[in-house]
Parts: structure tokens; C-alpha cells; sequence
């Protein structure tokens, strides 16, 4: 029996290697969740136990449009009222019981706890239970049913004017992250990439990335960044994936004085044409190569269009298979959701208690900009 407090979704994807019948009991489903799912599963059949509270699904809770996906690969779906176990039963091999929903929150954000048990006996006691509440429900759920109810809760949507109560309750991701905003700004281009073995030191100390982050005149000002928002620094690498190297706190963009001085761009020639500035403070650097750091394409493999605000909002909006890496193409840097901001911090955090940072004194030895700010 293993105890399991995070890492849900790596968890679940391991037991669910080589499982043939996958039984599932969840009262929120969500559809990242069910990208995951679907992505890794080869085997024979999927049974799934939920709830079918119309109110779930337009609040928001659990989605229409992920049940919807799975009955259209074959799932058997059913509905239970009252329903708040959750459970994940991997043929008569291994057995999860947890809190967590198979959501977004359940698997990334939300404090959950579980436990993994591969002891038949309790395997066979949790797989009478679901059998159990199988049978309470004697139809399966169709897309002509989920069609009809899709169209009750377009005809019945929330009034958008009433405000929502505060939950008084202290939120793990807040507390993590604050109430700034989060960004990542991008180095490297198509032709130049980092490869793996660099040093992280010699990016910051050729960039100067830990005085000033560099945008494209072209593109205009950078007025989205406040005073105090969080700012990490992600390379591209030579098989695409962004490696963040950095973290800093941003300066809200001074229209007169955030530009590249002729020394600046005399030191770093791409400044001639990357000479717009947002300013940072309290730069935080792995000291470490470039292998060690956290990878952007593991949190957008994991999150999936809740990585960052602009995806986020898309998919509220109704747009379906959302690809969070085209968000990334041909931009200087990206906004992340609460949820990406979360991950990344969490990763970042992990990275620096591993490998350490630079030293202050190796950041204060480094050329400082002219005129220094």
C-alpha cells in the first residue's frame, strides 16, 4: 500500500499502462483529464461512474463535452445521484482511492490524498462496490442525451450579473503564487537554440537577462507587465521544448527610459533590434546546465489549454481541441493561467532546492546596463 499526496497524474498513467479494463467512479470529469485518457489508453473497455447533476455542468464542475468524447470512443458512462467516491480500479492488478477528481484540480492544483493498494483482496472489495453503483443505474448514457442536455443548459444559463460569494478559505495556489500575473518571456530563436549542456550562467551573463528583459520594437510596448508581476525566462532549445532557466520581478514599462542604450546594444548587437526593455529585480538563476531545468512542454503535455490565460479563456468560450503550444508561436513571451503559474512555481522551487542559484555575487559582478536604473 503506497501513499500518494501529488504527482496524480503520473500515478494513473503508470497504472493504467498495459490495463485492459479501466473502472472509473468520479463526480467531476473534466475535459484535459479525458486528453489524458484517451491519449495513453490501449486496452479493452472503459466504465465510468459520475454524476449527472445538470448544475455540475454548467458551473463548470465536470463537462458535457468530456463525456461526450468518451462515449464516442466507446466508454460506458453511467449516473449516480449523491455520488462522492472516487476510485480508479486497474483490472484486478491495482486499485486508487483518493479525493481527487478526475479534474484539472484533482490531478494539479487541489491539496488531495490517496492511497495505491495492489492487495487482491481489497482490489476485489473495491471492485463489488463499483459494481455495486453500476447497477443502481440500468442505462447508459448516449450522445442523444447529452445533446438534449447540452441544449437545457444553453436555454438556462447563469444570470452573469450575480456576484459570487468569497470562499474565506485559504487557496494553496494563492498562497503560491499571489495575485500577480505570471509570464514567461522567451529566448532563443529558429536559429539559435540551446542545447542541453550549456551552462546557465554563460545565458545570463551574454544575454543580461538578469537587469532587463528584451522585446522586438516591432511588436510594440510591453505595457501588459505591472510592477510586481512574476516573470520567469524560458530558452528554446534544439528539440523544442522551452527550458526555464530564471525567474525575476518585473518593473512596470517606462516608456522614456526602458530602451537599449547604445553601450547596451554595443555589448549584446541583437539589442539593436530587441531594444525594448521591461526591467527586473531579484533575478533568480539555476545554478545548474540547461538539463536540469523545469520543461514547458511537460506542463502544456499536463495542463493542456489551461497552461495560460489566453487558452484558458478560449476554451470558456466553447472552443474545442486547443493545441497551448501554438500559443507560443512567433511571440516574445506568454501569460499563464493561475494553473500554469502554479505549476511552474512548484517545478521552479523543486529545481532551486536541487541544484541552488547563482550567486548574488556573480549577478552583481555582470554589466548592469548604461545607465543603470
Amino acid at each position: 500500500m503506497e501513499v500518494i499526496q501529488n504527482e496524480w497524474l503520473n500515478n494513473f498513467l503508470n497504472e493504467l499502462e498495459n490495463t485492459k479494463n479501466l473502472k472509473l467512479i468520479s463526480p467531476f470529469i473534466t475535459d484535459n483529464m479525458v486528453t489524458h485518457l484517451l491519449k495513453n489508453w490501449h486496452g479493452n473497455k472503459i466504465q465510468v461512474i459520475t454524476r449527472f447533476n445538470l448544475n455540475d455542468f454548467r458551473s463548470g464542475v465536470s463537462s458535457l463535452k468530456a463525456l461526450k468524447r468518451l462515449i464516442e470512443k466507446g466508454v460506458e458512462i453511467k449516473g449516480i445521484k449523491n455520488l462522492h467516491s472516487k476510485a480508479y480500479i486497474f483490472d484486478t492488478k491495482s486499485l486508487i482511492i483518493t479525493s481527487a477528481n478526475f479534474t484539472n484540480g484533482g490531478f494539479f492544483t487541489n491539496y488531495e490524498l490517496g492511497i495505491k493498494n495492489k492487495d487482491e483482496e481489497q482490489i476485489k472489495e473495491a471492485l463489488n462496490y463499483f459494481n455495486k453503483l453500476w447497477i443502481i443505474d440500468q442505462s447508459l448514457l448516449d450522445l442523444n442525451i447529452v445533446l438534449e442536455w447540452q441544449k437545457i443548459i444553453s436555454e438556462n444559463r447563469l444570470p452573469t450579473n450575480i456576484p459570487k460569494l468569497k470562499d474565506f478559505g485559504t487557496s494553496i495556489v494563492r498562497k503560491v503564487i499571489g495575485d500577480k500575473k505570471h509570464f514567461v518571456k522567451f529566448y532563443g530563436t529558429g536559429d539559435y537554440r540551446g542545447e542541453w549542456d550549456w551552462e546557465i550562467k554563460d545565458i545570463v551573463r551574454s544575454t543580461h537577462c538578469h537587469f532587463a528583459l528584451t522585446f522586438p520594437s516591432a511588436m510594440g510596448r510591453p505595457n501588459r507587465y505591472n510592477d510586481g508581476d512574476i516573470v520567469y525566462m524560458a530558452h528554446l532549445m534544439n528539440d523544442n521544448e522551452y527550458a526555464i532557466f530564471g525567474k525575476a520581478i518585473a518593473k512596470k514599462h517606462d516608456r522614456i527610459n526602458d530602451i537599449a542604450s547604445e553601450e547596451d546594444i554595443k555589448l549584446v548587437s541583437w539589442k539593436r533590434h530587441y531594444n525594448i526593455y521591461i526591467r527586473i529585480h531579484s533575478a533568480e538563476f539555476l545554478n545548474s546546465t540547461f538539463s536540469a531545468t523545469p520543461k514547458m512542454g511537460r506542463m502544456m503535455n499536463e495542463l493542456g489549454y489551461e497552461s495560460f490565460r489566453s487558452t484558458k479563456k478560449r476554451h470558456d468560450f466553447g472552443e474545442e481541441n486547443i493545441n497551448p503550444r501554438l500559443a507560443l508561436k512567433q511571440k516574445p513571451d506568454v501569460e499563464l493561467s493561475q494553473e500554469g503559474a502554479f505549476w511552474i512555481e512548484q517545478k521552479f522551487q523543486e529545481a532551486k532546492n536541487k541544484y541552488s542559484t547563482v550567486s548574488q555575487a556573480f549577478i552583481d559582478g555582470l554589466y548592469q546596463g548604461s545607465p543603470k536604473i
